[in-house]
């Protein structure tokens, strides 16, 4: 197959059209107190699913309103039950959360199933056939295991610091070189896991991943982040000196040290840290996206060769200035905006993913799936989970 022919994956949605959608959305779903919220995100996702288009052809979603509202009953209970245990008895808070943290891999692993059988492209369904052993295994498996290095890189930082101050500062610093490694880690895991659990048809993906490469992301994250940190602190301390009134100061007095220059302090400090973080996400986010595609390669299962493979091609700075210009859309909009925004973002993301290879010799057929619930699939967005290759 040749494997030279580009395909980029189009979006032809607008924010005109999905604004008048979005509009009733909302003024059903406050009509039927929150019940009609179901069908919005049906009506939604139909949307953006059938304005998404790979080769000529767009990709659809299956899910039914009933579903979803059934679905975000029992979340919608889960989250009360907290509320109220969090309120009135921190035992059982904390017990619920344990049982929440237990259940992590399986809430990932079912929405992962969910969404996936939820969407089809030329009539054939995808899934997600990842067993759930391997979830625990590569979420909880490797989260405890962090836990306990870092658990026992503190302790030794401790002991290092009764010691030797000296001693302990340079492990102290050290400290954040392993948290970053342990992050990237974990990380490389959830994408293995991930990766290598989706299916189209008899086609199934795969992709090789170096752990090394998440590390060394994430430490250069780090780094950037240390630099980034010390220019801010400069800046700020600069500010400081240029308001302050030296005479005052040397006769004991240093309340000028915070007098007309407060506000360019709070400025620099709040923008400053909102600035470097959106950065840093939009670093990682897109590193970590291209290269998890450049390995990811779809295969008829038992064949040797390799079929399609897919590309992404975002940048920090693109996505920056997206997430950047979203939230200035929205806010001077006083959230009308809604619409474009998401019009946008889906834009942005279909312009810079392709698959090579040619299309017109896929031939696939559609696999039974027996996902029918909803509840993970709402219980995952409820706690503000989910993963996948997006």
């Amino acid at each position: 197959m040749d494997q030279h022919i580009t395909n980029p994956i189009k979006f032809k949605g607008k924010g005109g059209e999905f604004f008048g959608i979005w509009i009733v959305n909302i003024l059903l779903s406050i009509v039927t107190l929150g019940v009609y919220s179901a069908w919005a995100k049906v009506r939604t996702k139909c949307y953006f699913y059938g304005n998404t288009h790979l080769a000529g052809d767009g990709f659809e979603y299956h899910a039914q309103p009933m579903q979803i509202l059934k679905g975000r009953l029992v979340a919608l209970v889960a989250l009360s039950i907290w509320g109220i245990a969090n309120s009135f008895s921190p035992t059982a808070s904390v017990a619920l959360l344990l049982l929440f943290y237990i259940a992590l891999p399986w809430l990932l692993w079912s929405n992962a199933r969910f969404d996936a059988a939820m969407t089809s492209y030329r009539n054939v369904h995808f899934s997600f056939n990842a067993p759930l052993k391997a979830a625990y295994k590569m979420i909880l498996g490797r989260e405890i295991t962090a836990l306990i290095v870092v658990s026992l890189y503190f302790a030794i930082v401790v002991f290092a610091a009764k010691a030797s101050m000296v001693l302990g500062i340079v492990f102290g610093l050290f400290s954040f070189i392993v948290l970053a490694m342990v992050y990237a880690w974990i990380t490389a895991g959830l994408h293995t896991y991930f990766s290598n659990g989706f299916q189209f048809g008899e086609w199934k993906l795969n992709a090789e991943l170096d752990t090394r490469f998440f590390i060394k992301t994430y430490l250069k994250a780090m780094a950037f982040a240390i630099v980034a940190a010390i220019v801010l602190m400069i800046a700020i301390f600069s500010t400081v000196l240029s308001g302050a009134d030296f005479d005052a100061i040397q006769s004991g007095d240093f309340t000028s040290l915070m007098g007309e220059s407060s506000f360019g302090v709070f400025f620099i400090s709040y923008v400053g840290s909102i600035v470097l973080t959106i950065g840093l996400t939009a670093y990682t986010t897109t590193r970590v996206r291209n290269y998890i595609f450049s390995q990811l390669i779809a295969k008829v299962q038992q064949a040797d060769r390799v079929e399609y493979q897919f590309h992404s091609s975002m940048t920090a700075r693109g996505y920056t200035w997206l997430v950047v210009s979203n939230f200035l859309l929205q806010v001077f909009s006083l959230g009308l905006a809604r619409p474009w925004v998401m019009v946008r973002t889906s834009r942005y993301i279909a312009d810079n993913t392709a698959v090579f290879g040619d299309m017109s010799l896929l031939k696939a057929s559609d696999q039974s799936s027996n996902v029918k619930s909803a509840i993970s699939d709402e219980m995952a967005q409820a706690f503000d989970v989910g993963m996948g290759i997006g």
